[in-house]
């Protein structure tokens, strides 16, 4: 909106000379990082008191620890919030005409509403396991990830041709090998679908996915301006893409959603995220690595989320069909607390796990 506001007028013949500042990426992704800081802690009270008078409080407690039965009648689905403050912020410093902008607004709106819905379910009938029944939940996710991969296959994908279905892994910098588009469509509807799950599992302790999920955001922000910038692209042997940095104004909203989301959601959290901020903050991961063509980092980035979900498909598909437990509990963060870690300092290892699973991602830039 403002970029607009400043086009028009320019057209009008006024041009002061600190409009020239929304030329810079840089500059709107770190002031749309702010926006939607200042947004997220201005709107944090009002949304959880709203919350607690619709009566959209947590159920949960049925088949955890007895210290879970502590946290019912905590507002939920505070991932309202998030949403709120991190599409204000793009609304005001975003580059609509970016094609980039509308399939991740749209996959960002979509999964926020599944997550939305499955909050309101286990509010209405009193319990964390009445929700979206998996079947239900499968195919409103679905619903996101095999669109999302037909558009990226796709001649709408603004991604260049040549690039959309190769493979790349980090470390190297040449491709192995094009996949193309039928094998590299089923390639992202798995991984796209596996993110979002796996942000899903994590989110289960006061604070830990808005922690955890800003550091594997803000290597990707860093990867699209990158990615983005034709002479820093070449300089460190990425090919340039046209329009991804506008993938960094998008995270960097984000980012500051989330920061100011954790101001609430730190122990002991005043709100949960829930489902609606959950899946949304996973689909956004998942569709900023796969705009970047940087999805194979995202197990190094994103290395706790996939330790989360590897620990319950190992238990409830493997463990369960061999009548034992294989994991001490899953997910991971549970097993971590069972061994007596209080919840904050899980959470803070954690965060501190996943500053140098990020630190590692952004070698990748340089050691290729």
């Amino acid at each position: 909106m403002i970029g607009l506001l400043v086009e028009a007028l320019r057209g009008l013949g006024i041009d002061y000379g600190f409009f020239r500042l929304l030329d810079y990426l840089t500059f709107r992704a770190m002031v749309g990082m702010a926006t939607a800081f200042a947004l997220s802690i201005l709107l944090g009270h009002r949304v959880i008191v709203a919350l607690y008078r619709l009566g959209m409080r947590d159920t949960s407690g049925e088949l955890s620890s007895i210290e879970q039965f502590s946290k019912r009648g905590t507002p939920t689905a505070g991932g309202v919030g998030i949403h709120l403050a991190t599409l204000a912020s793009l609304f005001l410093w975003g580059d609509f005409h970016s094609p980039f902008l509308p399939p991740l607004v749209a996959g960002f709106a979509w999964l926020g509403l599944v997550g939305l819905l499955d909050d309101f379910l286990k509010v209405r009938f009193k319990s964390s396991l009445a929700g979206l029944g998996q079947a239900m939940k499968t195919f409103l996710l679905l619903a996101f990830c095999v669109p999302f991969a037909v558009f990226f296959v796709s001649d709408a994908n603004p991604v260049p041709a040549e690039l959309r279905t190769i493979v790349q892994v980090p470390f190297w910098k040449y491709p192995l090998f094009d996949a193309g588009p039928w094998l590299y469509g089923a390639f992202i509807v798995f991984v796209l679908f596996a993110i979002v799950n796996a942000v899903n599992i994590t989110d289960g302790k006061d604070g830990l996915v808005a922690s955890t999920s800003t550091l594997a955001i803000g290597v990707y922000i860093v990867l699209a301006a990158v990615i983005g910038t034709p002479t820093l692209a070449r300089y460190l042997l990425y090919v340039p893409i046209d329009g991804v940095g506008e993938v960094a104004v998008f995270g960097g909203a984000l980012v500051g959603a989330l920061l100011g989301f954790l101001w609430f959601n730190a122990y002991p959290a005043e709100v949960f995220m829930g489902d609606t901020g959950s899946l949304a903050v996973g689909g956004a991961l998942g569709m900023m690595a796969f705009f970047t063509r940087q999805e194979m980092l995202f197990p190094i980035v994103g290395g706790i989320f996939v330790l989360e979900i590897f620990t319950s498909l190992v238990q409830e598909k493997i463990g369960y069909r061999l009548g034992r437990r294989l994991v001490l509990r899953a997910p991971f963060h549970y097993a971590v607390e069972h061994r007596g870690v209080g919840e904050p300092k899980l959470v803070v290892r954690f965060w501190i796990v996943a500053a140098m699973l990020a630190l590692v991602g952004l070698i990748s830039l340089k050691v290729r």
